[in-house]
């Protein structure tokens, strides 16, 4: 017993000294993170025509400058000489209309605008057709629709005199908002949009202009009024003003084909949003378009106008923009590359520490997860990547759809979006394996303490043998050494238990010779 005893004390000491060496387990130096893509969405719109869009068919718009962008995403499905400088005519009066709303929006039926000679000075030179009359008084909101609707170059001069006080102050206004919004291409000179070779933008940054315009009900109304009527003013009857977007004008308006074949300009899932047209610029349309869960937006630039063999007038601004949006719904839609909800698409079985099984738990996204896509997309190409909050790996007790992580969805390397990740079943606790744990990770930060992770890990890999061939046996030990010692207790009791039986019997004896007994 004595030699059991001995060797159990230098294998507990051998134990106790690796210990004090034995490091804390750490990730090894260098370790890479995943490098993420992200997506530009708005911020640069026009430049982005990148690897999503692989695998669309190819196209190739008949105007000078196009873009194809879808609203919800930003992304930019079709762009030609997105980034060129060119002319904006009339589409100058989306940024006019977006100042006038943004700083005087909420006075758009109080405040009286006033038709001044400055505002008609040199529209009528410059070959603009003068709608209004000097002195001609009428509301702010009235004047954007002849802004808007008809395109009235001199309602442009008179709702920046209203709201800017004066015309220069004004375009200064709209160069500001242009540079806050991030347009990086764009000067204006003038309020309209009548030639000037200072007055400049691309189609990038119309894109962005539009996209801020929208966000106002007011702007979205007016442009998407197929006819409007101002009432009488002072100087005027009431005026019938038809929009010269021919995409949203149902009434029959027909141009040829070059195959001899009539097509309508109406487009039925148009919704604005303004023309434009100088001989400098060509024709230009910007519009809106919704089917399903796409919202496009089409920029045309420098479109031709053709006169056909009929002798008709024909406006390629509108034909490229109903080819562009066909285009855009027939090749594009939201794919769902990750699923909820009651079916949802397991994304790893990971495991839990401290769990009453060793199966671990499934882990699932919070949310579905979409992107634009073309349709005949490579579903090859869809990846992904997790991260589990707090970075040391899930222990139980766990909750059904409970998050523990996020999950990141590529498509062909490019990071297209994100969810929550979550449990799919509850994991009860183990407490006898959380002990144990809790007790070996104990040893191992008091090990770790004070030394590098190069270090940590070259004691590791030297002393985790020795737990090994010492954990087992040292537990026996200690177990026999019990045992012994309850035995040794459970002895000496019996023992002493014994001699007080034998004390007991004799001091009978004695009581009954004291008392004159017999002896048998």
């Amino acid at each position: 017993m004595k030699k059991i005893r001995i060797l159990s004390f230098l294998l507990m000491l051998i134990m106790l000294l690796s210990t004090l060496v034995l490091p804390a387990y750490a990730e090894p130096d260098g370790a890479d993170a995943a490098e993420e893509t992200e997506l530009p969405w708005a911020d640069n719109p026009a430049e982005y025509r990148n690897n999503l869009m692989d695998g669309a068919p190819d196209y190739d718009a008949g105007s000078k400058t196009a873009l194809l962008l879808e609203m919800n995403s930003g992304i930019v499905i079709y762009a030609k000489n997105a980034e060129e400088t060119v002319y904006p005519a009339s589409l100058t009066k989306i940024m006019t209309c977006l100042v006038a709303l943004k700083y005087a929006g909420d006075m758009l039926d109080t405040m009286r605008v006033n038709v001044s000679e400055s505002a008609l000075a040199g529209i009528a030179e410059a070959g603009g057709e003068v709608r209004l009359k000097l002195g001609e008084q009428m509301t702010l909101r009235d004047a954007l629709y002849y802004l808007m609707i008809v395109s009235s170059n001199e309602a442009a001069n008179v709702v920046a005199e209203a709201v800017g006080h004066d015309i220069p102050t004004f375009v200064n206004m709209m160069n500001d908002l242009a540079a806050e919004l991030g347009c990086t291409g764009t000067h204006f000179s003038n309020t309209h949009g009548l030639h000037n070779p200072n007055h400049y933008t691309t189609a990038r940054d119309l894109s962005i202009i539009t996209r801020a315009a929208l966000t106002y009900e007011t702007f979205r109304e007016i442009v998407a009024t197929p006819e409007y009527t101002v009432p009488a003013t002072n100087l005027s009857s009431a005026a019938r003003l038809v929009n010269t977007n021919y995409l949203i004008l149902n009434d029959g308006n027909r141009y040829m084909a070059d195959n001899g074949d009539y097509y309508t300009y109406y487009y039925d899932k148009a919704t604005g949003v303004k023309t434009g047209y100088t001989s400098a610029a060509g024709r230009c349309v910007i519009s809106r378009a919704g089917d399903g869960n796409l919202d496009l937006l089409c920029i045309i630039m420098g479109a031709d106008t053709k006169i056909m063999p009929d002798g008709s007038t024909r406006y390629d601004n509108f034909v490229e923009a109903k080819k562009l949006f066909n285009y855009g719904f027939q090749n594009f839609a939201y794919a769902k590359l990750a699923s909820s909800g009651n079916n949802p698409q397991p994304v790893r079985q990971e495991p839990v520490k401290f769990s009453d099984n060793k199966r671990g738990v499934v882990l699932v996204p919070e949310s579905d997860v979409s992107c634009l896509l073309p349709k005949e997309y490579d579903n090859a190409k869809v990846t992904f990547d997790y991260a589990i909050d707090g970075g040391e790996g899930l222990k139980a007790p766990l909750a059904v759809n409970q998050r523990v992580g996020t999950l990141h969805v590529y498509y062909d390397g490019t990071k297209v979006g994100e969810a929550g990740l979550i449990t799919l079943t509850a994991v009860e606790e183990d407490t006898t394996n959380r002990v144990i744990s809790d007790v070996g990770d104990a040893i191992k930060d008091a090990a770790g303490s004070g030394k590098s992770t190069k270090e940590k890990s070259f004691f590791q890999r030297l002393l985790s043998i020795w737990y090994i061939l010492l954990l087992v046996p040292a537990i026996l030990i200690v177990l026999l050494l019990l045992r012994n010692m309850v035995y040794r207790i459970y002895r000496k009791n019996e023992i002493k238990k014994r001699k007080a039986r034998e004390a007991a019997r004799r001091r009978r004896y004695e009581n009954r010779d004291n008392n004159g007994g017999t002896r048998q």
